[in-house]
């Protein structure tokens, strides 16, 4: 079973110069590498394995980068092979050549398949033992550490396996349907509601300190410093985003054995609202929700709980989503009239009253009765 735990570091200014010139070397490989499989594949359609690249590397340090030896060579290694991930793509889904990778990207990272544990400090090659906060010990083999640079702090993702291959299942029995909405986050069919995160003053913050930097002359060190308190907001928020889904995830899946779901295309739901043209625009209420539904991240929320509850031994069922809002949970009647608002559900026909959501969800846990009589 793997488990990952990210933790903040701290390195000193020596060990800091060497990240850095891990990152930037990590991304000339990769770029460089992924030119050459780009240029080989245009000219007689080849392509180049992974392997016969990183053959290359030795050539490359021994003659015209030398400087490549300073750095992690399995890190090096890794970016060929997570490039050549990123390349198969071209041909899986048809969707173009990967992107070159920007120095000026918010983000830089790499992987290595070096790094140790070593008297609760993070131990990197070539850079040696680096302080770090968050360490949670889940026991079992260490097998790949993912070095970040983001807001001017540092982390590391570290990836364990236990080699535990059986999972003790969760017998409590108990299953519940779960309908995520705007105005209530989550609700279960079991009567709970959770509200959504609020990040009001978060977002207006970030909205003053885009402003700032609009003002700042490009290339100033003014405005490298406004970008870095930009880049730091983006990053409480996703920091608090993320501490929510799993608080939650973790209640939801601790407590149910089996949770079902609507099987939503996410996607498709936050496609744009500027239309075609012949259709040019659509409501603006229709921008206002793909925002939310980005904000609240739905599509992390799912896959939280995917993981989650298998790694507890339970199940997430996903079931056509069509009608849940407008069917009666108590006669089963259809009808758009059933929904008298966002809140409010009241049956034409039986004239049941339940919250709009919770009826929903309700309806959500019957469908697996329903597939199971079809099956």
């Amino acid at each position: 079973m793997l488990n990952i735990v990210k933790v903040r570091l701290y390195p000193n200014e020596e060990q800091k110069t060497i990240l850095h010139k891990t990152f930037g070397s990590v991304r000339f490989v990769y770029n460089i590498m992924l030119d050459k499989k780009i240029k080989a594949y245009e000219k007689d359609k080849t392509s180049i394995s992974t392997f016969t690249l990183i053959k290359e590397l030795p050539q490359m340090k021994k003659f015209d980068f030398e400087w490549l030896k300073e750095v992690d060579s399995t890190a090096l290694q890794q970016s060929i092979k997570n490039m050549d991930k990123a390349y198969q793509g071209f041909f899986k889904l048809k969707r173009g050549y990967p992107k070159f990778k920007s120095r000026h990207h918010s983000k830089q990272t790499y992987q290595t398949t070096t790094a140790q544990i070593k008297n609760e400090k993070l131990y990197l090659a070539k850079i040696g033992l680096i302080e770090m906060r968050g360490f949670r010990e889940f026991g079992g083999k260490l097998k790949t550490v993912s070095v970040s640079f983001e807001a001017n702090q540092y982390h590391a993702s570290l990836l364990f396996d236990d080699e535990k291959e059986f999972i003790q299942p969760s017998h409590n029995g108990k299953k519940v349907g779960l309908d995520i909405g705007v105005a209530i986050f989550a609700t279960l069919s079991n009567g709970k509601m959770h509200m959504p995160l609020k990040l009001d003053k978060e977002i207006k913050k970030i909205k003053k300190a885009q402003k700032s930097l609009s003002r700042k002359k490009k290339g100033s060190n003014n405005r490298i410093k406004s970008k870095q308190k930009l880049q730091k907001k983006h990053l409480k928020i996703s920091n608090k985003r993320k501490d929510f889904l799993h608080k939650l995830s973790n209640e939801i899946t601790s407590e149910n054995q089996t949770i079902v779901i609507e099987k939503l295309k996410i996607k498709n739901m936050t496609k744009s609202a500027i239309g075609t043209v012949e259709e040019p625009k659509k409501s603006s209420g229709k921008r206002g929700l793909n925002r939310v539904i980005t904000q609240q991240s739905w599509g992390i929320f799912f896959e939280m709980l995917k993981y989650k509850s298998e790694k507890k031994g339970g199940e997430v069922i996903e079931v056509d989503p069509k009608f849940t809002s407008q069917k009666c949970s108590c006669c089963g009647h259809i009808s758009k009239e059933n929904r008298k608002s966002q809140s409010k559900f009241k049956c034409i026909q039986c004239q049941f009253e339940l919250n709009a959501d919770l009826n929903a969800s309700i309806n959500i846990l019957n469908s697996v009765g329903h597939m199971e009589k079809a099956s």
